[in-house]
Protein backbone atom coordinates (compact mmCIF):
# COMPACT_ATOMS: atom_id res chain seq x y z
CA UNK A 1 0.00 0.00 0.00
CA UNK A 2 0.84 3.89 -0.77
CA UNK A 3 0.48 6.57 1.91
CA UNK A 4 0.87 9.78 1.94
CA UNK A 5 0.98 11.73 4.69
CA UNK A 6 0.61 15.74 4.32
CA UNK A 7 1.47 17.33 7.48
CA UNK A 8 3.32 19.88 8.96
CA UNK A 9 4.05 19.07 12.41
CA UNK A 10 7.14 17.04 11.98
CA UNK A 11 6.81 15.40 15.35
CA UNK A 12 3.17 13.88 14.61
CA UNK A 13 4.42 13.05 11.20
CA UNK A 14 6.76 10.90 12.41
CA UNK A 15 4.45 9.41 14.90
CA UNK A 16 1.92 8.91 12.39
CA UNK A 17 4.53 7.40 10.02
CA UNK A 18 5.65 4.85 12.65
CA UNK A 19 2.04 3.89 13.60
CA UNK A 20 1.62 2.72 10.12
CA UNK A 21 4.11 1.01 9.50
CA UNK A 22 3.31 -1.48 12.29
CA UNK A 23 -0.50 -1.92 11.49
CA UNK A 24 0.55 -2.76 7.89
CA UNK A 25 4.88 -4.01 8.57
CA UNK A 26 4.74 -5.55 4.66
CA UNK A 27 4.33 -4.19 1.79
CA UNK A 28 4.25 -0.57 2.15
CA UNK A 29 5.30 3.26 1.27
CA UNK A 30 4.47 6.43 2.64
CA UNK A 31 6.10 9.33 1.11
CA UNK A 32 5.81 12.41 3.38
CA UNK A 33 5.36 16.27 2.71
CA UNK A 34 4.80 19.72 4.30
CA UNK A 35 2.55 21.71 2.20
CA UNK A 36 -0.15 22.39 0.47
CA UNK A 37 1.47 22.58 -2.91
CA UNK A 38 3.41 19.61 -2.74
CA UNK A 39 0.75 17.53 -1.84
CA UNK A 40 -1.55 19.10 -4.71
CA UNK A 41 1.77 17.43 -6.92
CA UNK A 42 2.31 14.09 -5.24
CA UNK A 43 -1.60 13.43 -5.76
CA UNK A 44 -1.18 14.66 -9.27
CA UNK A 45 1.71 12.50 -10.32
CA UNK A 46 1.57 8.93 -8.07
CA UNK A 47 -1.74 6.63 -7.01
CA UNK A 48 -1.72 6.43 -3.64
CA UNK A 49 -4.57 4.29 -1.63
CA UNK A 50 -4.73 6.67 0.96
CA UNK A 51 -3.78 10.20 1.95
CA UNK A 52 -3.66 11.55 5.47
CA UNK A 53 -4.04 15.35 5.07
CA UNK A 54 -3.42 17.91 7.96
CA UNK A 55 -5.98 19.67 8.26
CA UNK A 56 -4.53 22.84 9.25
CA UNK A 57 -2.01 22.27 6.75
CA UNK A 58 0.11 25.64 5.44
CA UNK A 59 -3.23 27.51 6.98
CA UNK A 60 -6.64 27.18 8.28
CA UNK A 61 -8.14 24.53 6.80
CA UNK A 62 -5.10 24.16 4.19
CA UNK A 63 -6.12 20.33 3.91
CA UNK A 64 -9.39 20.82 2.97
CA UNK A 65 -8.15 23.28 0.14
CA UNK A 66 -6.28 20.29 -1.14
CA UNK A 67 -9.30 18.32 -0.71
CA UNK A 68 -11.47 20.65 -2.98
CA UNK A 69 -8.94 21.13 -5.33
CA UNK A 70 -7.61 17.27 -5.99
CA UNK A 71 -10.74 14.82 -5.60
CA UNK A 72 -12.07 14.55 -8.14
CA UNK A 73 -8.94 13.66 -10.63
CA UNK A 74 -7.59 11.24 -7.65
CA UNK A 75 -11.19 9.54 -7.50
CA UNK A 76 -9.52 6.38 -6.37
CA UNK A 77 -7.53 7.50 -3.18
CA UNK A 78 -9.24 7.60 0.05
CA UNK A 79 -8.60 10.66 1.90
CA UNK A 80 -8.43 11.07 6.16
CA UNK A 81 -8.25 14.64 7.19
CA UNK A 82 -6.19 14.77 10.51
CA UNK A 83 -6.77 17.77 13.07
CA UNK A 84 -5.89 19.15 16.59
CA UNK A 85 -9.76 20.21 17.22
CA UNK A 86 -13.13 18.51 17.33
CA UNK A 87 -15.30 20.81 15.03
CA UNK A 88 -18.06 19.46 13.74
CA UNK A 89 -18.84 21.97 11.22
CA UNK A 90 -15.19 21.02 9.79
CA UNK A 91 -15.73 17.10 9.93
CA UNK A 92 -18.90 17.57 8.27
CA UNK A 93 -18.04 19.71 5.18
CA UNK A 94 -15.11 16.96 5.12
CA UNK A 95 -17.28 14.36 4.47
CA UNK A 96 -19.08 16.38 2.08
CA UNK A 97 -16.19 17.20 -0.01
CA UNK A 98 -15.03 13.05 0.20
CA UNK A 99 -13.13 12.76 2.68
CA UNK A 100 -13.56 9.20 4.39
CA UNK A 101 -12.94 10.43 8.11
CA UNK A 102 -12.05 13.05 9.91
CA UNK A 103 -9.59 12.40 12.77
CA UNK A 104 -8.89 13.92 15.84
CA UNK A 105 -4.33 13.88 16.61
CA UNK A 106 -4.29 12.94 20.34
CA UNK A 107 -7.18 10.61 20.24
CA UNK A 108 -5.82 8.50 17.34
CA UNK A 109 -4.20 5.01 18.67
CA UNK A 110 -2.88 2.20 16.71
CA UNK A 111 -6.68 0.51 16.82
CA UNK A 112 -8.20 3.58 15.86
CA UNK A 113 -5.50 3.97 13.15
CA UNK A 114 -5.81 0.03 11.80
CA UNK A 115 -9.84 0.68 11.97
CA UNK A 116 -9.69 4.22 10.04
CA UNK A 117 -7.15 2.36 7.37
CA UNK A 118 -9.58 -0.83 6.87
CA UNK A 119 -12.94 1.35 7.09
CA UNK A 120 -11.51 3.93 4.61
CA UNK A 121 -10.41 1.69 2.45
CA UNK A 122 -13.99 -0.39 2.25
CA UNK A 123 -15.89 2.99 1.33
CA UNK A 124 -13.30 4.02 -1.17
CA UNK A 125 -13.81 0.85 -3.00
CA UNK A 126 -17.32 0.84 -2.49
CA UNK A 127 -18.25 4.59 -3.79
CA UNK A 128 -15.52 3.80 -7.01
CA UNK A 129 -17.61 0.68 -7.59
CA UNK A 130 -21.04 2.31 -7.63
CA UNK A 131 -19.45 5.65 -9.85
CA UNK A 132 -18.77 2.81 -12.86
CA UNK A 133 -21.92 1.50 -12.67
CA UNK A 134 -22.68 5.20 -13.03
CA UNK A 135 -20.17 6.38 -15.02
CA UNK A 136 -19.64 3.57 -17.64
CA UNK A 137 -21.68 2.48 -20.77
CA UNK A 138 -23.37 -1.17 -20.05
CA UNK A 139 -23.08 -2.62 -23.45
CA UNK A 140 -19.84 -1.96 -24.04
CA UNK A 141 -17.97 -1.45 -20.73
CA UNK A 142 -16.85 1.75 -21.99
CA UNK A 143 -16.99 5.50 -20.42
CA UNK A 144 -20.12 7.47 -21.24
CA UNK A 145 -20.57 10.67 -21.94
CA UNK A 146 -20.83 12.22 -18.34
CA UNK A 147 -17.49 10.47 -17.57
CA UNK A 148 -16.17 11.27 -20.89
CA UNK A 149 -16.45 15.18 -20.83
CA UNK A 150 -15.05 14.48 -16.58
CA UNK A 151 -11.87 13.04 -18.69
CA UNK A 152 -11.81 15.75 -21.26
CA UNK A 153 -11.70 18.71 -19.02
CA UNK A 154 -8.95 17.46 -17.07
CA UNK A 155 -6.62 16.19 -19.59
CA UNK A 156 -7.35 19.86 -21.42
CA UNK A 157 -5.93 21.19 -18.52
CA UNK A 158 -3.13 19.19 -18.09
CA UNK A 159 -1.84 19.79 -21.59
CA UNK A 160 -2.67 23.38 -21.46
CA UNK A 161 -0.50 23.29 -18.22
CA UNK A 162 2.71 20.87 -19.93
CA UNK A 163 1.95 23.47 -23.14
CA UNK A 164 1.23 20.22 -25.13
CA UNK A 165 -1.21 18.98 -27.35
CA UNK A 166 -4.38 16.61 -27.33
CA UNK A 167 -5.93 15.37 -29.78
CA UNK A 168 -9.87 14.56 -29.96
CA UNK A 169 -11.93 12.24 -32.24
CA UNK A 170 -15.48 12.17 -33.12
CA UNK A 171 -16.78 8.51 -34.38
CA UNK A 172 -20.13 7.93 -36.07
CA UNK A 173 -21.13 4.60 -36.79
CA UNK A 174 -22.68 4.96 -40.52
CA UNK A 175 -26.19 3.86 -41.47
CA UNK A 176 -26.46 1.86 -38.13
CA UNK A 177 -30.05 2.24 -38.20
CA UNK A 178 -30.24 -0.21 -41.28
CA UNK A 179 -28.46 -2.73 -39.01
CA UNK A 180 -30.65 -2.15 -36.46
CA UNK A 181 -34.22 -2.55 -39.11
CA UNK A 182 -32.76 -5.02 -40.73
CA UNK A 183 -31.10 -7.61 -38.43
CA UNK A 184 -32.36 -6.04 -34.86
CA UNK A 185 -31.39 -4.92 -31.64
CA UNK A 186 -29.48 -7.51 -30.82
CA UNK A 187 -27.10 -8.12 -34.03
CA UNK A 188 -26.92 -3.82 -33.73
CA UNK A 189 -25.57 -4.49 -30.05
CA UNK A 190 -23.04 -6.76 -30.69
CA UNK A 191 -22.00 -4.79 -33.84
CA UNK A 192 -21.52 -1.90 -31.49
CA UNK A 193 -19.51 -4.14 -29.13
CA UNK A 194 -17.15 -5.30 -31.60
CA UNK A 195 -16.92 -1.47 -32.70
CA UNK A 196 -15.96 -0.51 -29.67
CA UNK A 197 -13.37 -3.23 -29.26
CA UNK A 198 -11.47 -1.98 -33.01
CA UNK A 199 -11.56 1.62 -31.41
CA UNK A 200 -9.56 0.84 -28.83
CA UNK A 201 -7.41 -1.46 -30.60
CA UNK A 202 -6.28 1.31 -32.17
CA UNK A 203 -5.39 3.51 -29.84
CA UNK A 204 -2.77 3.57 -26.91
CA UNK A 205 -3.78 2.54 -22.94
CA UNK A 206 -3.19 6.35 -22.47
CA UNK A 207 -6.02 7.19 -24.25
CA UNK A 208 -9.35 7.78 -23.40
CA UNK A 209 -12.18 5.64 -25.68
CA UNK A 210 -16.15 6.33 -24.97
CA UNK A 211 -19.60 5.75 -26.29
CA UNK A 212 -20.92 9.05 -25.74
CA UNK A 213 -24.80 8.42 -27.75
CA UNK A 214 -26.50 5.49 -29.21
CA UNK A 215 -23.94 4.65 -31.99
CA UNK A 216 -21.58 7.61 -31.23
CA UNK A 217 -17.95 7.19 -29.62
CA UNK A 218 -15.47 9.69 -28.80
CA UNK A 219 -11.70 9.16 -28.03
CA UNK A 220 -8.68 11.50 -26.72
CA UNK A 221 -5.53 10.95 -27.67
CA UNK A 222 -3.24 11.93 -24.78
CA UNK A 223 0.10 13.65 -25.34
CA UNK A 224 0.01 13.13 -29.51
CA UNK A 225 3.73 13.54 -30.91
CA UNK A 226 2.09 16.55 -33.63
CA UNK A 227 -0.78 17.06 -35.13
CA UNK A 228 -0.32 14.85 -38.22
CA UNK A 229 -0.10 12.09 -35.31
CA UNK A 230 -3.44 12.68 -34.89
CA UNK A 231 -5.13 12.58 -38.42
CA UNK A 232 -2.85 9.77 -38.87
CA UNK A 233 -4.84 7.72 -36.18
CA UNK A 234 -8.00 8.89 -37.57
CA UNK A 235 -7.35 7.39 -40.53
CA UNK A 236 -6.34 4.02 -39.00
CA UNK A 237 -9.45 3.83 -36.79
CA UNK A 238 -12.21 4.80 -40.16
CA UNK A 239 -9.73 2.26 -41.80
CA UNK A 240 -9.85 -0.64 -38.65
CA UNK A 241 -13.75 -0.32 -39.01
CA UNK A 242 -14.77 -0.58 -42.47
CA UNK A 243 -11.69 -3.29 -44.15
CA UNK A 244 -12.90 -6.24 -42.31
CA UNK A 245 -16.12 -7.31 -42.32
CA UNK A 246 -18.41 -8.20 -39.03
CA UNK A 247 -19.77 -11.62 -38.66
CA UNK A 248 -22.16 -11.52 -35.58
CA UNK A 249 -23.78 -15.47 -35.40
CA UNK A 250 -22.91 -15.78 -39.03
CA UNK A 251 -24.57 -12.50 -39.80
CA UNK A 252 -21.61 -11.34 -41.94
CA UNK A 253 -21.77 -7.04 -41.95
CA UNK A 254 -19.75 -4.91 -44.17
CA UNK A 255 -20.49 -1.05 -41.71
CA UNK A 256 -18.01 1.53 -41.20
CA UNK A 257 -17.56 4.96 -39.79
CA UNK A 258 -17.45 8.33 -40.56
CA UNK A 259 -14.28 9.82 -37.86
CA UNK A 260 -13.35 13.72 -37.55
CA UNK A 261 -10.91 15.08 -35.96
CA UNK A 262 -9.80 18.18 -33.53
CA UNK A 263 -6.64 19.15 -31.75
CA UNK A 264 -5.97 21.27 -29.05
CA UNK A 265 -4.92 24.38 -29.34
CA UNK A 266 -4.57 24.36 -32.87
CA UNK A 267 -8.15 24.05 -33.41
CA UNK A 268 -9.26 25.47 -30.20
CA UNK A 269 -8.65 25.95 -26.66
CA UNK A 270 -11.97 26.19 -26.13
CA UNK A 271 -13.70 22.27 -25.50
CA UNK A 272 -17.26 23.19 -27.25
CA UNK A 273 -15.65 24.53 -30.10
CA UNK A 274 -12.73 21.76 -30.00
CA UNK A 275 -16.03 19.15 -30.02
CA UNK A 276 -17.86 21.25 -32.73
CA UNK A 277 -14.47 21.38 -34.88
CA UNK A 278 -14.64 17.58 -34.90
CA UNK A 279 -18.05 17.34 -34.87
CA UNK A 280 -18.50 19.38 -38.21
CA UNK A 281 -15.03 17.41 -39.70
CA UNK A 282 -16.68 14.13 -38.90
CA UNK A 283 -20.10 15.28 -40.72
CA UNK A 284 -18.35 16.07 -44.03
CA UNK A 285 -16.88 12.80 -43.71
CA UNK A 286 -19.87 11.13 -43.94
CA UNK A 287 -21.24 13.45 -46.81
CA UNK A 288 -18.45 12.76 -48.85
CA UNK A 289 -19.24 9.23 -48.08
CA UNK A 290 -23.31 9.89 -49.25
CA UNK A 291 -21.84 11.85 -52.53
CA UNK A 292 -19.52 9.60 -53.34
CA UNK A 293 -21.97 6.53 -52.98
CA UNK A 294 -25.00 7.92 -53.49
CA UNK A 295 -28.34 6.91 -51.80
CA UNK A 296 -29.16 4.16 -53.63
CA UNK A 297 -30.29 0.68 -52.86
CA UNK A 298 -27.07 -0.96 -54.07
CA UNK A 299 -25.25 1.16 -51.35
CA UNK A 300 -27.33 -0.15 -48.64
CA UNK A 301 -27.34 -3.43 -49.99
CA UNK A 302 -23.49 -3.19 -49.51
CA UNK A 303 -23.21 -1.79 -46.11
CA UNK A 304 -25.78 -4.49 -44.74
CA UNK A 305 -24.31 -7.43 -47.04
Amino acid sequence: MRFLVAENEQPYADHLQKMIKKCCPENVKIDHVTTAQEAKAHLDTNYYELCFLGYDLDNPAGGMDVLKSLHNTTALTAFVILSSHANKEAAFDALTLGAMDYIIKDRFTEFELSKCVSYSMYLKLREVGLQKEALHDSLTGLGNKGLFDAQLKQASQRAKRDNEKLGLLVIDVDKFKYVNDKYGHKVGDQLLQQIAERIVGETRSSDVVARIGGDEFAAILIKPKSADHVYAVREKIEKALSATPYNIDGIVIKAGASVGCAVLPDDSEDLDKLFSAADVQMYKHKNTKKVLMGHSRDYLDQVLR
